[in-house]
């Protein structure tokens, strides 16, 4: 009898992705298991597919390389499929880490049909920063019998088109989502439901899990005292709103603080002609991409995040493990992030002169600093611990191979903001997105 249950699991659409594993004998404290005979669980084949260039170390890769490990530990296999250029530390140590790692360029000039030969020889497809009528998505949706999985990441805007081209691209969004994925996940309730209506999946396919971060990693340090140390880390692109920041330090006009901007991009010539024109470039400084942000950020007293759309603020999630009052606008999941003047300062996007007067107010009482950066790294610690974001993504790849039973969460609708449109070339903060 039992054998015949064990059959009947592995032929249904549940249990077929399962099929193509190896057993092996580790185990976790997750959540129940669905054991086979002697009380092993299948091994899993994981492709990871992002479409990142992670030329830096931040929490976005420490997320890739903390999965790998964390689902070599459970005794599954991952193939990481990663854009180019790529920082040699981290490949090394995601090649440690057990991960076998390949150029998604190099595998998506294959050809769709050597993408969808290759892919069927996964269990999982776990899809990141994938467009979902791309290439790599459209290979996933034809590896059969693959479960694909679909993480949201970006607060993304459907651009302007007419009524049957939004139609059209409705309806096969719907088709494609609701036949191969099989179930989202969006790093903020905000992105879960907005992504979810685009994709036509049912609430009961989808789910929130907020990112990491390595709260042992990104921990207060000294300040050093004297000036107020300002920091915004970004994509210097226009979305990000840079440019409203520079413009509020300028109306606050004073001589107490500094400014130092971490990231690259196209904006960032505007940006520094944009100091210079309002007379702040003395005491602004362009730091390019940086590898010690987390040494950046805990020297800092203040971190501001004037960005027009975001999905969740995963640089907001690294200050507040640095103990950092936080200034941040109210747009898309970071009010999930944040709790105002409990955790941080929620100001209106693109409001220069409310963010000024949240800055002025930060320069001027240090103890409601302390008290806001203490009360975020706490938070931080409690729901934004890398090691319970990787927990839950591996789990979730063993919940739709079989493995594991699930229960679902309390979800919720969350209303859709109106936010300015992304400039052509936007990308997560983690690193460019290569078209």
């Amino acid at each position: 009898m039992h054998v015949v249950r064990h059959w009947m699991t592995v032929l249904t659409p549940r249990g077929r992705g399962a099929l193509r594993g190896q057993p092996c004998a580790t185990h976790h404290n997750g959540g129940a298991r669905s054991q086979e005979a002697g009380g092993l669980m299948m091994r899993l084949r994981i492709a990871l597919l992002m479409n990142l260039a992670p030329r830096k170390r931040g929490s976005l890769e420490d997320w890739i390389i903390a999965f790998c490990r964390e689902a070599a530990r459970r005794g599954h296999q991952t193939d990481v499929f990663l854009r180019q250029p790529m920082l040699e530390s981290f490949a090394a140590d995601l090649k440690a880490s057990g991960a076998r790692v390949e150029n998604l360029a190099d595998f998506e000039q294959a050809g769709l049909w050597a993408m969808t030969r290759r892919l069927a020889g996964y269990d999982i497809i776990h899809l990141n920063f994938i467009w979902p009528r791309g290439r790599s998505a459209l290979a996933a949706y034809a590896a059969w019998p693959a479960r694909v999985l679909f993480t949201a990441h970006s607060d993304f805007i459907e651009e302007d088109e007419g009524l049957l081209l939004r139609g059209f691209h409705w309806a096969l969004n719907h088709a494609l989502t609701l036949l191969r994925v099989h179930s989202l996940a969006g790093v903020s309730e905000h992105v879960r439901v907005k992504e979810g209506r685009r994709l036509g999946l049912p609430a009961h396919r989808s789910r929130t899990i907020f990112n990491g971060v390595d709260t042992q990693r990104f921990l207060p340090r000294t300040r050093p005292g004297g000036r107020v140390e300002l920091i915004t880390i970004a994509n210097l692109v226009k979305s990000k709103g840079v440019h409203h920041l520079l413009r509020a330090l300028g109306r606050l006009r004073s001589p107490r603080v500094r400014l130092r901007v971490v990231g690259d991009g196209p904006e960032l010539q505007s940006l520094r002609e944009l100091t210079v024109e309002l007379g702040i470039q003395h005491q602004t400084e362009f730091l390019g991409l940086r590898n010690d942000v987390h040494e950046l950020l805990g020297a800092s007293d203040i971190c501001i995040q004037p960005t027009l759309l975001e999905a969740f603020g995963l640089t907001i999630a690294e200050a507040m493990a640095c103990g950092c009052a936080v200034v941040a606008s109210r747009v898309g999941g970071v009010p999930e992030v944040i709790q105002h003047d409990k955790t941080g300062l929620l100001v209106e996007p693109g409001d220069e002169a409310g963010l000024a007067a949240a800055l002025d107010r930060l320069v001027r009482e240090p103890e409601l600093r302390r008290r806001l950066g203490a009360s975020a790294r706490q938070h931080a610690r409690e729901h934004f611990r890398l090691s319970h974001s990787v927990r839950q993504h591996v789990d979730w790849c063993e919940e739709a191979a079989g493995l594991v039973s699930h229960t679902p969460g309390h979800l919720t609708a969350v209303p859709e903001l109106e936010v300015a449109a992304p400039e052509p070339g936007d990308s997560p903060q983690a690193g460019p997105l290569v078209p």
